[in-house]
């Protein structure tokens, strides 16, 4: 199973851990301003990433049910389609995981041919491809201002590592004593979102500098899958509690070692992912109506929400 299918098909995963105390009052102070993001004409609008211009790169379904590249800002959609991309709506079809302030994209998608997840980047009508040396399947997450790269790919054996393409040269990364490395984001300093599985089979989140990797999970949480790092540190999760409910998590690093806020989108019922954040503290993410909730067949919805509160010290809000 890709990284892909578990952070968006988390509810198969068996749970061992204590319950995740979910207190009101920190949802409302954390996050807030939930908006519906829906591109034009589409049945399901699935963001993944935002950039500091508000571009919002991901997915989305059309009437005929058709998935396409998507890269949104307010009402105007490019469609991006690729020659030989799967685009049956779910795990494999063309996406867009990552955007930068060039609006250039990353994404990948399964080879309706051969089968093997192609990686790449995209930008004005031009797509790159992303291979780093070994890999027999790649996908791609994450892009800075930089142009660096963030992503993982699958080697000969069967094994999955994380890596870091900077100027054409690849770099693997492997989480120490875990497996299924995956690096889903970078900021422009360079820091790197990454989660594996631990020896459990759940999966832990880490950061990496560099030159080591600190862990970096949501407190109370059995599975935590971190996906966007802004500039100035904070951060978005995908996580899941011992009840197998999906929620998202923010991270404010601020003052004293920072705050923690788990949320769902109100129009959700248990199911809401957080993937992207941009310097503003914009989150984007997708959750499933609560009036569908548990259905695997229901449309997802995208969402925009703000978290709180840049210059606020984080003894004056709630943390976990």
């Amino acid at each position: 199973m890709t990284n892909r299918n578990v952070i968006l098909g988390l509810c198969a995963i068996l749970l061992t851990s204590a319950p995740l105390a979910l207190p009101a009052q920190e949802q409302a102070d954390g996050v807030s301003g939930f908006k519906n993001v829906n591109a034009p004409g589409a049945i399901e609008t699935d963001p993944y990433a935002i950039n500091n211009q508000a571009f919002i790169a991901g997915d989305y379904v059309d009437s005929s049910g058709f998935q396409h590249g998507m890269i949104l800002h307010e009402k105007t959609l490019t469609t991006v389609d690729r020659k030989n991309c799967l685009t049956t709506p779910g795990a494999g079809a063309i996406a867009f995981y990552g955007i930068n302030s060039n609006e250039t994209v990353v994404g990948w998608c399964q080879n309706n041919k051969t089968g093997v997840d192609n990686a790449f980047s995209y930008s004005e009508g031009k797509f790159v491809n992303i291979s780093p040396p070994g890999s027999v399947s790649t996908q791609a997450h994450g892009i800075n201002d930089k142009g660096q790269i963030v992503g993982t790919y699958f080697d000969a054996d069967g094994n999955q590592h994380g890596f870091v393409q900077t100027s054409g040269k690849y770099t693997t990364l492997d989480v120490p004593g875990d497996t299924a490395s995956d690096a889903w984001s970078i900021n422009k300093k360079g820091l790197i979102t990454i989660f594996a599985a631990n020896t459990s089979g759940n999966y832990d989140s880490f950061l990496f500098d560099g030159k080591s990797y600190t862990k970096i999970d949501v407190p109370g949480a059995t599975q935590n899958f971190v996906a966007a790092i802004d500039g100035s540190g904070d951060r978005v999760y995908t996580i899941m509690d011992s009840s197998n409910n999906i929620h998202g998590a923010f991270f404010l690093n601020n003052m004293k070692g920072g705050a923690y806020f788990v949320f769902d989108d109100p129009k959700g019922t248990d199911t809401t992912h957080a993937f992207g954040l941009d310097d503003g503290l914009k989150i984007v993410g997708r959750y499933s109506p609560a009036s569908h909730a548990g259905s695997e067949t229901a449309p997802s919805q995208g969402y925009t929400a703000i978290g709180c509160c840049r210059g606020v010290p984080t003894d004056h809000v709630q943390s976990h």
